[in-house]
């Protein structure tokens, strides 16, 4: 498994797994119909946008390639973006195509965030995600604390966010593979 930084010609295949772990991360979570109306060319366009910004600021995407060049995953991060927390980066969003979950991809790209912020001296870094989602034990498991809980809408139904945090992203970094 190769992690890079994206590239704007990478739009396309990460709004793929952007829709494609939509549709099986939150398919107990999110109305079926909402799901099946996303589509694969308003995503491409989005992160051509985000990829776009990204090359202008500190913001950046990550990208994961099996071994035949697919990009089966990706992170993005930056900067924390409300200004209200103690955590300096943010890992704005990271998912991975179901069938290569669990295989240490999300470990990777989580350390290759963390590494990118430190470098940018962000050292703290917070994460939100849906109170629902299995990713919880995820950043449980990389040591991430509970920081926060809020209500807010997604796809047109009420859910809960949860902010993880880890106020020295030096453990992510320093995490064997």
């Amino acid at each position: 498994m190769i992690v890079r930084e994206a590239k704007i010609a990478d739009a396309p295949a990460i709004a793929r797994v952007n829709l494609d772990t939509w549709r099986t991360a939150y398919r107990e979570i999110v109305p079926a119909d909402y799901l099946a109306q996303l589509s694969y060319e308003k995503g491409e366009s989005r992160w051509q946008e985000i990829l776009v910004k990204a090359e202008k600021s500190e913001d950046f995407v990550c990208v994961a390639e099996n071994d035949e060049g697919k990009i089966v995953g990706f992170a993005a991060g930056g900067r924390e973006r409300t200004g209200k927390y103690v955590y300096q980066g943010e890992l704005f969003a990271i998912y991975i195509l179901e069938e290569y979950q669990r295989q240490g991809i999300g470990q990777q790209l989580v350390r290759t965030v963390a590494t990118k912020l430190a470098e940018l001296t962000l050292n703290s870094m917070l994460v939100w995600v849906l109170a629902d989602n299995s990713a919880c034990r995820f950043y449980e498991f990389l040591g991430g604390e509970k920081v926060e809980e809020k209500q807010t809408s997604r796809a047109g139904i009420a859910v809960k966010e949860i902010a993880y945090g880890w106020r020295d992203i030096a453990v992510l970094i320093n995490t064997p593979a």
